[in-house]
């Protein structure tokens, strides 16, 4: 993108989600924090070109070179939809759509999560995508519940409408992996944070007919179908 196009910004001034009747954000109060939006605010507007199309945008910068290494952090934005006791509904944290209308030649991308590294001597980990099951506030991390009540949780689902779906399931193009200082060669799946003993407990593919591919240790697979 050349630095001398014009960007084409509808800003929306949220509050943010630092306020006080809202627990559990540990969220930083900057100078001219105001609580004014108490209601649901929507906006819509068309774009005809000359640059990119924003609907609201924000930047938080993580300036904190005297801070002890990995103490402080920063969320470029969080969005919170909860479900009080005895509502049993459907609840998205987050939906996006990215629509090609008829006529339209578009790619489309959903979600696109991105990570930039500037920093080739960074060796710690660098996710796009990080798919988190939790069921407490991060306060309460070491509050090991009882049950794991991860009944049905799914990490990541592949879904269309009836009469459609996806052509590809996963696809991996031609620059998506590559090796580093750290791993001479790349790796596809990788299984090594998991202990042996866990991994042999679990059904690596489940198929439809009940068969499934576990692992049997010592690099060995094998296939097992219900008697």
């Amino acid at each position: 993108m050349r630095t001398k196009n014009a960007l084409a910004i509808a800003l929306l001034a949220l509050s943010p989600l630092a306020n006080a009747h809202i627990s559990g954000m540990n969220a930083a109060l900057p100078p001219g924090t105001s609580d004014k939006l108490a209601a649901p605010t929507l906006t819509q507007w068309t774009h005809h070109g000359g640059g990119i199309a924003y609907l609201f945008a924000g930047t938080v910068t993580l300036d904190t070179p005297g801070a002890p290494p990995h103490t402080e952090l920063a969320v470029g934005a969080q969005l919170n939809a909860y479900a009080t006791t005895g509502s049993h509904q459907m609840v998205f944290g987050i939906a996006t759509e990215a629509w090609a209308y008829p006529g339209s030649h578009s790619m489309l991308t959903g979600i696109e999560a991105t990570t930039i590294n500037m920093e080739p001597d960074n060796a710690w980990r660098k996710i796009a995508l990080w798919s988190t099951y939790k069921t407490r506030a991060d306060i309460y991390y070491d509050q090991v519940p009882a049950d794991p009540a991860n009944i049905n949780a799914q990490a990541l689902r592949i879904e269309s409408q009836p009469g459609t779906g996806f052509e590809r399931g996963i696809v991996l193009s031609k620059y998506s992996l590559h090796p580093s200082r750290k791993e001479s060669r790349p790796i596809l799946i990788d299984l090594r944070e998991v202990p042996a003993d866990v991994v042999v407990g679990w059904d690596l593919i489940a198929f439809p007919d009940g068969c499934s591919l576990r692992y049997r240790g010592g690099g060995r697979l094998a296939t097992v179908c219900p008697q």
